[in-house]
C-alpha cells in the first residue's frame, strides 16, 4: 500500500458519487470499497488519515459528528460518521 494510492483513491471518491454511496452505507467497509475500484489501502493507513483529518475539523463539524451528521468535505476524509 502506498500513500499515493490513498490519495488517488480520496480524489476518486470526490469525484464518484456512487463511491460516495458506497462509504456512507451502513456497515461499508471503506478498505475493500478501495480494493474493489482498484486501490490498495489499509486500515492502518486509513486511521491515521482519519485521525489527521479530525485534528483539522472546526467545532462546528465536531458538532455535527457528534450528532451523527455528515457533510461532503467531511465524509470524504472520515466517510461519514455514524455509520
Amino acid at each position: 500500500m502506498s500513500q499515493e494510492d490513498l490519495t488517488q483513491f480520496l480524489e476518486a471518491v470526490r469525484q464518484d458519487p456512487s463511491l460516495q454511496e458506497k462509504l456512507k452505507a451502513e456497515g461499508a467497509d471503506p478498505v475493500a470499497i478501495a480494493k474493489d475500484a482498484g486501490f490498495s489501502i489499509t486500515q492502518s493507513e486509513l486511521v491515521r488519515h482519519r485521525a489527521g483529518k479530525i485534528q483539522e475539523l472546526s467545532d462546528e463539524d465536531l458538532e455535527d459528528a457528534a450528532g451523527g451528521g455528515c457533510y461532503l468535505g467531511t465524509v470524504i476524509s472520515i466517510f461519514c460518521w455514524g455509520h
